[in-house]
């Protein structure tokens, strides 16, 4: 059985081009050491990576790949600002974004111990919100649209009103429909997702995005099984 993905092989994840503050090391070496690095200087570093990402894709004859989030502080403004201004079509870019976790640190690069940068909410309001603020950036462009990080404890496998808008979603602007995964419950968290069906009994979930490497590879199995069932398999 061959399977044939719509993804383009490799994208570029705009976490830490979105926001000043990231999990990434030694970001002093690439970003000013300024505390607040600002709106200004931050987008010209994501302007200066996204040349590249474009350059690289001409020569290679791939189509450039772009990852945001709503979590990931101003990427979708970044994205949707670089795009038009460099009149690049739709049809010549993939992007994909996440919903689920809200940006709060005020663009500060570090907080007190203990105060989240970003703040976990799977609810169908919290959807309806994000998607409207996704469309209001990256609108024109957006091919995926993804659940950020879904869990079991969240209880957004488990809803179905969550469930009906992310299928009117996909039938009311054609954009794919996936969810991120991660942590020790990645297998049990694929499994579960693509036994969730729409109204009409299609699979809910295009693809899912999961956490795979050396070091982790209990969901090899499940993501084997997704592949066959036609999910599309993103690997972060």
């Amino acid at each position: 059985m061959v399977v044939t993905s719509t993804l383009p092989r490799i994208g570029l994840g705009m976490a830490a081009l979105g926001r000043p503050g990231y999990i990434t090391l030694d970001r002093n070496s690439v970003f000013d050491s300024a505390k607040p690095r600002s709106v200004d200087s931050m987008q010209s570093k994501a302007n200066q990576v996204m040349d590249t990402l474009f350059e690289k894709a001409k020569s290679s004859a791939s189509l450039p790949w772009l990852d945001c989030a709503r979590s990931y502080g101003l990427s979708e403004k970044f994205v949707g600002e670089y795009l038009r201004s460099h009149d690049i079509s739709p049809r010549e870019v993939y992007v994909s974004s996440k919903w689920g976790y809200t940006y709060v640190a005020d663009w500060k690069v570090e907080l007190p111990p203990g105060e989240p940068h970003e703040v976990k909410d799977h609810s169908v309001a919290n959807f309806q919100k994000q998607i409207f603020e996704t469309l209001e950036h990256i609108g024109d462009y957006v091919n995926l649209y993804q659940i950020h990080s879904a869990t079991l404890d969240s209880g957004v496998l488990g809803n179905k009103d969550v469930h009906e808008a992310l299928a009117n979603c996909r039938e009311k602007r054609g954009w794919s429909i996936g969810l991120s995964v991660s942590g020790p419950q990645q297998d049990t968290i694929i499994q579960t997702a693509m036994q969730l069906k729409t109204k009409a009994g299609d699979p809910l979930f295009d693809s899912v995005q999961c956490t795979y490497n050396i070091l982790e590879q209990r969901p090899q199995k499940m993501l084997m099984d997704a592949h066959l069932a036609g999910m599309d398999i993103i690997i972060k």
